[in-house]
């Protein structure tokens, strides 16, 4: 149930679009007297008229009708850079290795041109990062009139890939020289922790914005009161949010109705004085006045707190049933909406009881939303894989599950060429390579299994041996996503087809040996069946096990006493580590000062959260239990991370929501961590080691798998101590 983890991000982010839409327009700001700090107002004033995408357009329809209207701008304005950018940035999807080649050639044509050498590099960002950081250092030794090429640095030396603080730092206060009235530059002051300068620039930001009563300054305001809240000690807080209030009075006064800009502002200022009713319904009405193709009101509204694997059927039952039909409505209001049509999907896929006709019309209802929004390109291979899933486990449609599970196949082949995106960090892109490997695995296994609910086993040879081999393969890609549990979880599916395919041809003494290899691969991964959920697997190796002869006796001697134990377990699924906590000295909403001494001699449990994070706030009651069940142990230590860019919105929730562990903002430190989802959480052994590491939440006992983890590492570390040897 891969929606736990993912739709509560979605809801934090459910109006993250509208921010990425303005800023295709706001591509600068305007600075008398630089022409390379923005547009001039003309260019800008046509940007600013550009489409917005509408909840009737699919994805590829306000493409076409956006990159229309940028050609028709780029006619008219045929050598502004600002325009040229923007249409590098729209096209990064749909044609980028076109404007790669196209400016590529213009570049080699003019190799003086400062600024083509800027915009050949923007058409490498992300694929070939270091010759774009070359392009780049050569437009700024050309021309160092021209700045732009400062802000990509910015953004290039504080990824994952090319960290360089000092480097990121040194272009942003280049571009802040050249470029004072560029707001956009002010944000990214939010990845650095020097409290000094970054207090210096929170007032020179509001000397620049409280006096002015354009949209550009109205949208500024919640990067100033970012950096306000960044710099200020926790004690001045309120001193802060009385400020945010006066703020809020001056902006509800300006005639900016018409404009989303002014609706985000004001959202975030009652966010951050704690007025929740003001805030919601200032969201509303923006959301009212600016429908977004994937948000409405009630689903930003929904706060969903998901079932585990784990949970009682008639719980799960119910949660899925409501869910099946807000999604429903959530597709009906937005048709066009991809993601409201796999989150129907997946309501589908945890119901047992939607007659199968229903299921397939909405597997197909999905399928074309997908193909709609993809354009001429295709659908990405995971469409594919999400169709033919939920097809492959009702056991319907058997050649369309081949059908579509060939084309994926193909699709992923395309895909696979692409090159990796290079400003992730060398453990994500294993991770996703690791990921891509194991949904072509899926795939082909869902092609199989299509030809045996047709009956062809004959037909499932093939693939069987493609399967085989690229287990193989993907046992070598290493690093430390491709656990030995995944390669088991897979070789479980593997095996089980096997089984089949020799029970089809009569085989079954062969296929009673792949059902027991794919058993113990399943015991192998921790994989359990959910509860109220039909267990196939076991269900086809059992009934075999008795027409051979075996008895019940013997079944459960073999396999049914360590499926109990399983069942019996928590579902939380840790990932074993052995990494120091990396340095950090940062202050918790008390005014303590924490760092690695600190937690020398205590078993840690750490927790990534972020307000954005409806799961993330669903594990707050849960955790205060676990605080409170070790309350009064000096060894045990609750630390929660927060990675909010603004750490006022903070008190503000927990207000809301108690959370009594230690609370530190942690922006920029979570950043550097690489933790890759919310929430997470990690086990620090009394070294200062990482020792565990999990992710996500929805199970009904995650307090025994925290309780559990805690005492394995706590013991290991006692046990160590005593031999003197390291844990």
């Amino acid at each position: 149930m891969s929606l736990n983890r993912s739709f509560p991000r979605f809801l934090g982010f459910a109006l993250v679009l509208a921010a990425l839409l303005t800023a295709l327009t706001s591509v600068g700001v305007w600075a008398q007297g630089n022409d390379a700090c923005g547009p001039a107002p003309a260019v800008k004033a046509a940007l600013d008229r550009l489409p917005q995408q509408t909840p009737a357009q699919t994805a590829w329809e306000f493409y076409q009708e956006r990159l229309a209207a940028y050609q028709a701008l780029l006619r008219q304005y045929p050598d502004d850079v600002f325009v040229q950018k923007a249409l590098i940035e729209i096209t990064r999807w749909w044609d980028r290795e076109k404007k790669t080649a196209e400016y590529k050639a213009r570049h080699e044509q003019n190799p003086d041109d400062a600024r083509l050498a800027y915009l050949y590099g923007l058409t490498l960002v992300g694929r070939q990062t270091p010759e774009a950081i070359k392009l780049f250092n050569a437009a700024l030794e050309k021309d160092r009139a021209f700045v732009l090429p400062h802000q990509e640095l910015v953004d290039i030396y504080n990824s994952r890939a090319f960290p360089d603080k000092t480097q990121s730092l040194q272009h942003l206060q280049a571009h802040l020289a050249a470029c004072p009235n560029s707001f956009e530059d002010y944000w990214s002051l939010t990845r650095f922790e020097d409290k000094d300068l970054l207090l210096s620039y929170a007032v020179k930001l509001r000397a620049l914005i409280e006096t002015r009563t354009d949209v550009d300054a109205v949208d500024a305001y919640p990067t100033l009161w970012a950096l306000e809240f960044k710099v200020h000690p926790s004690s001045e807080q309120d001193a802060l949010r009385r400020q945010v209030g006066q703020d809020l009075v001056r902006l509800k006064q300006l005639p900016l109705e018409d404009k989303p800009e002014w609706y985000q502002a004001l959202q975030r200022g009652y966010e951050l004085v704690g007025d929740k009713k003001q805030a919601d319904g200032v969201q509303e009405q923006w959301l009212t006045r600016f429908p977004l193709p994937c948000a409405t009101v009630a689903y930003v509204r929904y706060k969903p707190a998901f079932p585990g694997a784990d949970s009682p059927p008639d719980k799960k039952h119910a949660f899925w049933r409501d869910f099946y039909e807000r999604s429903g409505q959530w597709l009906k209001e937005r048709p066009n909406c991809d993601l409201f049509a796999g989150y129907r999907c997946d309501a589908v896929d945890n119901l047992d009881d939607i007659p199968a006709a229903e299921v397939e019309a909405v597997v197909e209802q999905a399928f074309q939303t997908y193909v709609r929004n993809a354009g001429p390109r295709g659908i990405i291979s995971g469409g594919y894989r999400r169709a033919v899933e939920i097809l492959s486990k009702k056991h319907l449609e058997p050649e369309r599950v081949v059908e579509w599970a060939q084309k994926g196949l193909a699709q992923w082949d395309i895909e696979s060429k692409a090159p990796p995106y290079d400003l992730s960090s060398k453990e994500q892109q294993e991770s996703n390579a690791t990921t891509q490997a194991k949904d072509r695995l899926r795939l082909v296994g869902y092609e199989i299994d299509g030809y045996l609910q047709l009956k062809q086993a004959e037909k499932a040879q093939e693939p069987l041996e493609r399967m085989d081999r690229w287990l193989q393969e993907f046992k070598s890609l290493g690093g430390k996503q491709n656990a030995a549990r995944t390669d088991a979880g897979l070789y479980a599916v593997y095996w089980g087809l096997r089984a089949r395919a020799a029970e089809f041809q009569g085989r079954k003494q062969d296929a009673m040996a792949f059902y027991q290899s794919a058993l113990l691969a399943r015991l192998t991964a921790q994989e359990k069946p959910e509860t109220g959920r039909k267990d196939e697997l076991a269900d086809s190796a059992h009934q075999l096990w008795k027409d051979l002869g075996g008895t019940e006796e013997g079944w459960q001697v073999w396999y049914g006493r360590s499926a109990n134990d399983l069942v019996s377990q928590s579902s939380v699924t840790w990932q074993d580590t052995d990494e120091p906590l990396p340095a950090f000295e940062l202050t918790d909403l008390d005014g303590k000062t924490w760092n690695l001494t600190a937690l020398k001699g205590k078993t840690v449990l750490l927790t990534f959260w972020a307000t954005w994070c409806g799961a993330c706030i669903a594990e707050f009651p849960r955790l205060e239990k676990l605080t409170e069940l070790y309350k009064g142990r000096t060894d045990i230590l609750f630390i929660s991370f927060n990675s909010d860019a603004n750490p006022g919105l903070i008190r503000p929730l927990l207000k809301e929501h108690k959370l009594t562990s230690v609370v530190i903002p942690a922006y920029n430190y979570v950043q550097a961590l690489n933790v890759s989802g919310m929430p997470s959480t990690w086990i620090v052994d009394a070294n200062g080691v990482v020792r565990l590491k999990t992710q996500g939440y929805a199970t009904d006992k995650w307090e025994i798998g925290m309780k559990d983890a805690i005492e394995k590492v706590g013991h290991a570390g006692s046990a160590a101590a005593a031999s003197g040897a390291s844990p």
